[in-house]
This record gives structure tokens, sequence and C-alpha cells, in this order.
């Protein structure tokens, strides 16, 4: 068994002893013993795909070992699960932030950390604490979507950090990091040491492990391969625990001089850099380098394709227009998770993705040609994975980056623009990556790689320009393209201009901006459409303002705001609930028994009360379906959804049963023209707003609908989360089916039904996403009033059903491009 290196007479915070774990018989560790002791830095090293984050998801409880002990403290556990881990003082920052993109700033911190931590003042001087420590100016109400990856990775750190743990994780915190950041961190990582913190740092980075790490420990296939002090072991060794074998070079042989140009770009400008020109000869591999913000990340993307740009770009003896670079360039993203992969698709389809073309005749892809191509350029790649039919997904983050650079390749591309090609990639594959760029540069394809990593630069790159103020200071050739020279060009620059990568979101804008973020930002325009609607309809005829047709109105509003409202919720968690209109029938049905004349107060109270029962019943239904029975929302939901109109049949295959007077009279009861239901939906629709903006059940519901794997690896209950909203959206099927009931006034199986697509449209009018994560309960009573307005005016006009659906149609399609596109003006 692999010896376990002690620190005498330290304590131990944590020990695993035999942890083993393996995912389709595939093991992904195996009989791992490790301590971790009281102030010491502790690495964890290994390729991609060792088995590190695996270790470190069981002792933070995301994961369960197959076998093996855990001992925290005085505990010792099969298992942990995210709350008891908090619990016991286990704080982990993910290399992938658990950062929730629909939420602020302020709302993630609120989320992920204990409600004790946040005063009367509702946290923002906390909030400041935590950010302040590693520079990070950045508003608190903005919403993550328009952070950096850099601010993610330091909000993240910082929600670790805030616990004040006994045992903190940092999974490659530096990945996305500049200098500055990372010398910041590393005090911060420093001062908690000191204070008694342990801390588990995992890299892929020697040169970090050298500065902060007291002992290291080495996987290698799911196994401990080796370790010790830091002090005690050299690089060589730890690259050949690492990858089990010696590496002669990280990087390969440069190109030599070559007199043909096969890249040319002059006079380049475009939105946060302007005037660079450079050229590459056949085999040149072009780097940008400078500090963070300057401009070199909008620089290769116009390379890309992918910016607007004003200049000369040549390839060869063939120029290119911004269309043609798009169509023609592979672009390697920074972030491969949100721009480099589709994570529902298998890794032969995103593989392939861009090369679907060569694969096809008349439009048809040959499967055989395409998995024969995709498996040779895997096995040039060394791209480790079960199958290439395995979710990609199921991949470590260095061969998912494989699979970014395997679709560049397969797309026969006329130039590759690698945007930190080696970002969270281990030492074996940052080889090959290299290896691969090198190999593809001297066949005669352009390749520029902008990198924060100056080490990386001058091991790779035969020129480089460095950028400060988006424009070139310095362009370094030959022997001049080393580490001291990159970094002395770019910090030495007069001043550094910010381009918005690392801009406080709030500052780039003004209040337009920060107002279209609002997720009730919507119910302004809507509103505006309601008031010219109702002022066209009065004067096409007066009676359509009349107290009487504006009572009618907002009745009829009312029925259909509250199961609306209930709709929002699924909505908010990214699923949707299709069995409400039916359930609103049934809830009319049992009525129809038991709200009768001549009916005692307690059948009237029953029948109330029945209606409130078969509506958690039915939520209950729901919700365990989707989240243990594996069904989807659309399928659970349209099940019940026919379930529930065939009991209806059931109960009563003809309108019969009519409900008593006295109670219609009370749900119908108005204030001059006002309905007070009206009234109640209204103030329902607000305390629910309170409670999504205000509360941590509203906050948390948002963050299962923004990313239901972050919210759960930040210990969120999702399952309880889940089920409890399709309660909340029966209850409010329940409260529409009491106005339903006083407005037909007798039980009918065949009402109900059209509620559910009404409820729908309303929500989406609202300006709720179908994505989950954002809505407004606000909106989707305004979504509700238009709709029924609509139809009020059809029928005042004297106009057919037709023009119904082409003016609801109509709406839905001009309220998703206007908020597309005000959302999307924020977030550019």
């Amino acid at each position: 068994m692999p010896k376990v290196y002690a620190v005498q007479g330290a304590e131990v915070v944590a020990r695993l002893s035999g942890i083993s774990k393996s995912f389709a018989r595939i093991a992904a560790l195996t009989d791992v013993d490790v301590a971790f002791y009281v102030g010491e830095v502790h690495a964890i090293l290994g390729e991609n795909g060792a088995g590190k984050s695996t270790l470190m998801n069981i002792i933070c409880g995301v994961m369960r070992p197959d076998k093996g002990v855990i001992e925290i403290g005085d505990q010792s556990l099969s298992h942990l699960t995210p709350s008891v881990a908090a619990a016991s003082g286990v704080a982990i920052s993910y290399q992938h932030p658990a950062i929730l993109d629909d939420l602020s700033v302020i709302e993630n911190l609120k989320v992920a950390l204990p409600p004790a931590l946040f005063g009367a003042a509702g946290g923002r001087r906390l909030a400041q604490q935590i950010l302040r420590p590693f520079g990070l100016e950045i508003a608190l109400d903005a919403r993550c979507n328009t952070l950096t990856v850099a601010q993610k990775q330091l909000l993240e750190i910082g929600k670790a950090l805030a616990q004040t743990p006994k045992l903190l994780i940092l999974d490659e915190p530096t990945a996305s990091l500049d200098q500055k950041s990372t010398d910041l961190l590393f005090t911060r990582i420093r001062e908690v040491a000191a204070a008694g913190t342990s801390v588990i740092y995992i890299t892929h980075r020697l040169a970090d492990l050298r500065q902060i790490a007291q002992r290291v420990t080495v996987l290698r296939d799911g196994k401990v391969r080796g370790g010790g002090a830091v002090d005690a072991i050299s690089n060589e060794d730890l690259l050949r625990l690492i990858v089990g074998r010696t590496l002669e070079s990280t990087f390969p042989p440069k190109a030599s001089p070559s007199e043909e140009t096969i890249l040319s770009v002059r006079g380049l400008k475009g939105r946060g850099f302007r005037e660079v020109s450079f050229e590459a000869g056949r085999g040149e591999i072009i780097g940008i380098a400078g500090v963070a913000g300057n401009g070199q990340t909008q620089l290769v993307r116009a390379l890309a394709g992918l910016q607007p740009f004003e200049g000369e770009v040549r390839i060869g003896t063939e120029s290119f227009a911004q269309t043609r670079l798009l169509d023609k360039t592979a672009f390697m993203p920074s972030d491969r998770h949100s721009e480099g992969l589709a994570a529902d698709l298998t890794i032969r389809e995103n593989a392939a993705l861009a090369a679907l073309d060569r694969f096809a005749s008349f439009g048809i892809v040959n499967r055989s040609r395409e998995i024969e191509q995709v498996g040779k350029t895997f096995a040039t790649l060394a791209v480790k994975a079960p199958s290439i039919e395995a979710a990609v997904s199921s991949l470590s983050g260095g061969n998912q980056q494989k699979v970014v650079m395997a679709r560049a390749l397969l797309a026969d591309p006329r130039m590759i623009i690698a945007d930190e090609p080696t970002q969270g990639v281990d030492v074996g594959a940052r080889a090959e990556i290299y290896r691969i760029l090198r190999e593809v540069s001297n066949r005669g394809t352009p390749v520029v790689v902008n990198s924060s990593d100056a080490v990386e630069l001058q091991g790779l790159c035969d020129r480089v320009l460095v950028l400060s103020r988006g424009q070139v200071v310095a362009t370094l050739s030959g022997s001049d393209v080393r580490e001291d020279r990159i970094v002395s060009a770019a910090v030495s620059a007069a001043t550094h201009a910010d381009n918005g990568e690392g801009a406080a979101p709030s500052q780039r804008g003004g209040g337009w901006r920060h107002f279209a973020q609002l997720d009730n930002a919507p119910a302004l325009p809507l509103l505006g459409v309601i008031l010219l609607l109702a002022a066209f309809g009065y004067s096409q005829n007066p009676h359509f303002l009349s107290n009487l047709n504006l009572s009618n109105i907002l009745l009829l509003t009312t029925a259909l705001g509250f199961v609306a409202v209930g709709q929002t919720v699924p909505l908010l968690l990214g699923a949707i609930d299709l069995s409400v209109g039916p359930l609103m029938g049934l809830g009319v049905m049992i009525a129809s028994f038991f709200i009768l004349d001549g009916a005692s107060a307690g059948t009237i109270v029953l029948g109330f009360g029945l209606m409130l029962a078969v509506a958690v019943l039915v939520g209950l239904v729901n919700g365990l379906l989707i989240r243990f029975a594996n069904f989807t929302a659309i399928a659970a939901t349209l099940a019940m959804f026919i379930g529930l109109q065939g009991v209806s049949f059931l109960f009563r295959d003809a309108p019969g049963g009519f409900i008593t007077y006295p109670v219609v009279e009370v749900i119908t009861m108005k204030i001059g023209p006002v309905p007070v239901a009206f009234v109640v939906l209204v103030g329902m629709a607000l305390l629910a707003e309170y409670v999504l903006r205000r509360t941590r059940p509203g906050i948390r519901l948002r963050a299962l609908g923004s990313n239901a794997e972050s919210a759960r690896r930040i210990g969120l209950k999702n399952d309880r989360i889940f089920i409890g909203g399709y309660v909340v959206s029966a209850l409010f099927a329940a409260l529409g089916a009491v106005m339903l009931m006083a407005q037909i006034g007798v039980g009918d199986p065949a009402q109900g039904a059209n509620y559910t697509l009404a409820s729908i449209t309303a929500v989406v009018l609202g300006g709720t996403s179908l994505k989950g994560g954002r809505g407004t309960f606000i909106g989707t009573v305004l979504g509700a009033l238009l709709l029924t307005e609509v139809l009020s005016m059809v029928s005042f006009l004297s106009l057919s059903q037709t023009y119904q659906y082409v003016f609801q149609g109509t709406l839905i399609l001009a309220a998703a491009l206007i908020y597309s596109a005000a959302r999307g003006k924020t977030e550019g």
C-alpha cells in the first residue's frame, strides 16, 4: 500500500483510508490513503483523469465512495453529503466555479454561505469584505453572467474562504488568473494556513507548487503514486510520478525561419484594440501577450471572425472579411464549457460538429466515415475516453480540451486561433497540445495563441506580440522570445486601459444596462402595451372601458393569473407543468359535488379542502416522477394532463352540479369595477416576488433553475426544492379552479384544459426565461391581463377567433425579440 506521508506532531484535520470509486466499471480511485494536517498546504498533482477532482468531490460530499473511510476531526464516516461536509468545516473552490449566472454577485454569496453570516443589512458589508482581498471591484447587484471567467473564479474562492473552514480545497484556483490576482490569492492562502486551516491545493503548475505548498501527493490512474515534502522532491521526479514516464521536453522544437508568408494582418482595429499589424511565415506560431484586460481576448476573437473589425487579414494570397473568417477559422475558446462544448452531446458529436460537411454526401452524414476520422484524430491527440459515444461531460478537463482541439483539426481550417489553450490542463496533455499546434503550423496553417502564461509563450511561440491599451507595444521574435522580456514589455507600459474584461459590470453601460438586466424589466413595456391596447379599444368602442367590461376583464384575468403565477414556479426551475389546466377542471368537478345549494357549511368547507388536497397530491406526484422516476417534466406532466382529464369525465360525462350562488357571490365580490379576487391575486404576486428576491427559499429556487449541478455542489437540497415547486404550482392551479368555478357555475368536465397553454403564454409574455433561473411574478400577472384584454378586444371588435391566436402569437414573438435583444446588449 502506498505510504501515507505524516507530519511529525501535527494534528490531522482529515484522513482518507482505502477510498475507491468507479464509474461504469472504470476505476476513478483505487485504495487511496492520504492525510491532511493543521496549518499545512498540501498539493495534489496528477494528469487530467488521474482522480484528483473525484477525490475532492468525495471529501466535500458531492460524490459517495464505493468503499473506504473518511475521518474529519473525531468523525469517522463512510461518506459525506455537501451539508454534512460544510458543517464539519470543509469548503471547496471548484475548478469550474459553482457560480449561478442568473443570480447577482451578492445572491450567489447568500445562497452558498450560512445565513448566520449575513446581518440585518443584507450582508453587503460582508460581501465587500469577501471580495476586497482579491481586488475584485464588481457591483454586488450585477448578474454573474456579466462577469469574466477570472472574476467568477475569484468569487468562487472568496465564497470558500468566507466560511473560515478547517479544511479548504482549492481546485486549480489560478488557471484563469493573472499574476496580480495569483499573488493576492497566495497571500490569503498563507494567512489562512497560518491561522490553522488545512489547505488542499490541486494544480498542474509546478511553479505554484513551489511557491505555496509544503507537502505533495501525486495521483496517477486513480492511485497514489508517491509524494512527500515539497523541498525534498525534484520537478523531474514529480513529472515521472505524474505521467509514469520521463518527458524529454514539454515544448516541441521551433521552426526554422521561412521566407514564405502565410498570414498577414495590417491595420486591424476593433472594440478593445487598434492598429495591430504582424506577419507569420510558414511554421511560425504567433503569440499574444499582455496584462489581462488590454485587448488580447478581443483581438483573437476578431481574428476568428467572432467580433467586427476594420483592416486587412490575408491568409496566403486571399483576403478574408469577418464572415469568411468565421467560416474558415477554427477557434479554441478559453472557456470550453460555455463556448467550446455542447454538454448534452456525445464526444463524437462534439468533435465532428464543425466538419459534418466533410462526412456528408447529398446532405446525409456517412457515419462510418465520421467515426473513422474522429477515431484517427483522437488517436493522434491521445484522448482518454471510455467510448466516443460517451457524454463529453464525463471527460476530465484536459480530455475535454482535446475534444475542442479535435473539432478544430477535423474542420480542416485555414487558420487556428487558440485562446488560453492549456488552461486547466495537466503537463502531459499540454505537451500533446503543443505538439499538435506545432505540427499544424509546420504544415502551413497559421496558428495564433493568446496566453497569460509567459513560460508557455516562450516555449511554444516563434513571435510574440505584447499588447497594452489595445496596442502592440512590443514584437518579440527569435531569441528575444523570453519570459523576462515578455513580462517586462507587458508591465513596463505606462498605463493599462480596461477594455471591459475586468470592469465592474455596473460601470459598463449606466442605468439602462442595469435596468435591462432586472427580471422585472419586461413589466414596463408590457404595461405600456396594455395601456395602448386599452386606448385603441376605447377609440373603436367606448364601451370597452365601461365598468362592466373592466370588471369582466379583471375577473377573467384572475382565474388565468392564479394558474399562471403557479406555472411561473416550474418555469423558474427550468421545467414546465402541463397538468395545471386539467387540474383546474378537476377542482371544479370536485366542487360540483360539495359546494351546492342546500349543502351545509361543513360540506362546503370539505369541498374546498378536497380541492386543495388533490392539488397537493398532484404536485407531489409530478415532482416525484420527475426527480425519482427519471421522467422528463414534459412527459410526467403530460401524462398527468391526460389522467386528470380522464378522471374529470369519469365524474361527469356532461355538465352538472350547479355551484351555490352565495359562494359565487362572495368569490366575485367587487370594489367598484375591481373584483376583490383580483386585488388578492396582485397581493399574492407581490408577496411571491418578495419571497423570490429577498428570501433564501426564493434565491434557492432561482439557483436550482439557473444551474442544477452548481446548486447541488453548493449544498442545496435540489429534490426538496423541485418537488416543493410543483406543489406550489398545483396549489395556485387550485386557486384558479376556485375562480373558474365561480365563472362557469357548474361542473363541466371539458373546462380547464385550455388554461395550460394560456398560462404558459402569460408567463412567457411576462418575461420569464424558458431556460430557468430568471422570471417575475409581476410580469406574469401583466401577461395574463394582456391576454385577457386581447380576448375581450376580439369580441368587442366582432373579429373571428383566428385574430385572437394571431394577436397572441404576435405578442409572444415581439416579446421574445425585445427581451432577448435588450438582455443581449446588457451582456455584450
